[in-house]
């Protein structure tokens, strides 16, 4: 089991430089960047951390040196686009931290938003937690959870979440089957889940998704691991995946379903 520090929350920033105005609908939203992402998480997170840039496909020092002077304590660069959960693991390799917590760059972290994740995941019986989540149901999202009080989900999303180290290796981290992408962060909750712990959805929280990065950002192919990857044809990939992987909850008579 790897080693970390006692009370430590390693934020792990996962990043893939790009113009932001790449379609229409970021045209119209607030353009809140990798660069603020930082400022914010300097300003606005008083627990004890640390705060891992992930560059993923990026080699331009001057970008990275840039990130590391707002605020960023350690920095992974990678020569070419490994793909969302080989990307994610890696900062979990990089990470000294007792709780682990992954932002994606577009998020605005206000004032006592990580504290509140941190309180509520100390629980020792709860495996990861997050400001958002929903039920799922085969290759679907259903309910969403934790509107109005802190209840339990099947899936935390992957936007922000934050989840135990000891967790994190007891299931064995993100699987890697679904590079480059989609369904890594709902499989990871199942995982947690099925391990026995509790993913808990925490309303109320000064947190914020502007919606301008990410996977499905765009409509775009993925250029991944030196090849073009159609999302539609990922995402009907790993959909299938999931469903063969977990299979024996849809025929679980004790399950409810929609």
């Amino acid at each position: 089991m790897a080693s970390y520090k006692p009370g430590l929350v390693s934020i792990i920033i996962p990043t893939i430089p790009r113009k932001k105005l790449e379609s229409l609908k970021t045209l119209v939203k607030k353009r809140f960047l990798l660069e603020d992402c930082l400022r914010e998480l300097k300003k606005n997170v008083t627990l004890e951390h640390e705060i891992i840039l992930l560059v993923n496909g990026e080699e331009d020092p001057k970008f990275v040196g840039h990130c590391r002077a707002l605020g960023a304590d350690k920095s992974i660069v990678t020569s070419t686009n490994c793909g969302v959960p080989r990307a994610w693991n890696m900062g979990a390799q990089m990470a000294e931290g007792e709780y682990l917590c992954w932002v994606n760059d577009d998020v605005e972290v206000g004032p006592g938003g990580l504290e509140g994740l941190l309180e509520v995941l100390k629980d020792p019986s709860v495996g990861e937690v997050g400001p958002s989540g929903n039920d799922w149901y085969r290759k679907k999202p259903g309910v969403s959870r934790g509107l109005t009080q802190i209840e339990e989900a099947e899936v935390i999303s992957g936007f922000l979440f934050m989840t135990k180290r000891t967790v994190f290796d007891q299931v064995g981290g993100f699987d890697p089957w679904y590079t480059p992408a989609f369904m890594e962060e709902i499989d990871y909750s199942f995982a947690v889940r099925g391990a026995g712990h509790r993913c808990l959805v925490v309303p109320g929280l000064d947190i914020q998704h502007h919606h301008i990065s990410g996977a499905s950002s765009t409509n775009r192919p993925i250029r991944c691991l030196g090849q073009d990857y159609d999302r539609w044809e990922i995402t009907f990939r790993n959909q299938a995946h999931f469903e063969e992987k977990w299979a024996h909850l849809w025929n679980d008579p004790q399950r409810e379903t929609p």
